[in-house]
């Protein structure tokens, strides 16, 4: 086995980001920093929403510390019925798109929500409809009861905002840290001074292969708040490494060298076809993890692994 089961120790650390910041970057993660360590103090939240409110041509509002942003993102244009929205990905391009901070891309998968307690028989065709592969394997839309109890369960704090019908709700630090450029476990999983942060190696993975497809658009990202003990298998490492290959295989590829980086696996001259080679087992039957790999890279990943046994 390559990485099985393995738990890793890494020392609370960040990684920073490669080029100096521009000063609307470095000042929204001033702010989120000021957020953190005054435990959102009154005068902090006001300062964070005076600078993003600067962002937002159509303002916003705030109920608590959860904004709502009018979106310019059109949701509808990805086919999302009246009354269903987005979180994730698709969820952070119209808050990008909402805050004028470049062009939204198009997101890498759609995950659909709806505001509400029970479900619908329209739930299950929406979603088979518009998350089909996924709906296969057992996604569905999610349920919002509550928005407030839903944003602070994320585990990831970029991924504190969902879009539902022409608004982006988010929290504040959701908010800087978009802007900021910065991956950080959510407060629901990074601790307080009387709880040790837990972060699942899922979730450092997930933030890995955001930071990496972050890089390879030229943004300058960073990754912070790494707590001392992640553990991830290899099924974890083989998802995400078949979600980078969905955005290219630069993706894939800075992807593996920033795990390298952060001494996470080996390194290896050849990391993707050598990384391909070991996950290779986990390619075949019906569930198969990687059904976005060409069939170039698993040539080279096969052809690499019989060049080093010789």
């Amino acid at each position: 086995m390559w990485i099985q089961g393995s738990t890793l120790s890494i020392s609370q650390r960040s990684l920073l980001p490669e080029r100096p910041l521009p000063p609307c970057q470095a000042r929204a993660q001033e702010l989120a920093n000021q957020l953190i360590q005054t435990y959102g103090s009154r005068r902090s939240v006001q300062d964070a929403l005076s600078f993003i409110e600067e962002l937002a041509p159509q303002g916003c509002a705030v109920d608590g510390d959860i904004l709502s942003v009018p979106t310019t993102s059109d949701i509808a244009s990805l086919g999302i019925p009246g009354g269903f929205g987005v979180k994730g990905g698709a969820a952070r391009e119209a808050l990008i798109a909402s805050l004028s901070l470049r062009a939204p891309h198009q997101p890498r998968d759609i995950d659909l929500v709806r505001r509400g307690s029970y479900r619908q028989a329209k739930d299950d065709e929406v979603a088979k409809a518009l998350m089909g592969r996924d709906f296969e394997h057992g996604a569905r839309v999610e349920l919002i009861k509550d928005l407030g109890d839903y944003l602070h369960s994320r585990d990831v704090s970029i991924n504190e905002v969902t879009a539902i019908d022409c608004t982006v709700y988010t929290s504040v630090l959701c908010a800087l840290d978009t802007i900021g450029h910065v991956l950080r476990p959510s407060r629901y999983r990074s601790g307080t001074l009387h709880k040790r942060p837990s972060l699942y190696g899922t979730s450092l993975l997930k933030m890995v292969r955001l930071y990496a497809e972050g890089s390879v658009l030229g943004e300058n990202w960073s990754i912070t708040g790494i707590p001392e003990q992640v553990a991830f298998s290899e099924f974890d490492l083989a998802v995400h490494l078949n979600k980078a290959f969905q955005r290219g295989e630069s993706v894939a590829d800075t992807f593996l060298h920033t795990l390298e980086i952060l001494e996470l696996i080996p390194a290896h001259e050849n990391r993707v076809a050598h990384a391909l080679g070991e996950l290779e087992h986990l390619r075949h039957g019906e569930k198969g993890l990687f059904p976005d790999v060409p069939s170039a890279q698993w040539r080279r990943a096969l052809k690499n692994d019989e060049g080093t046994e010789s």
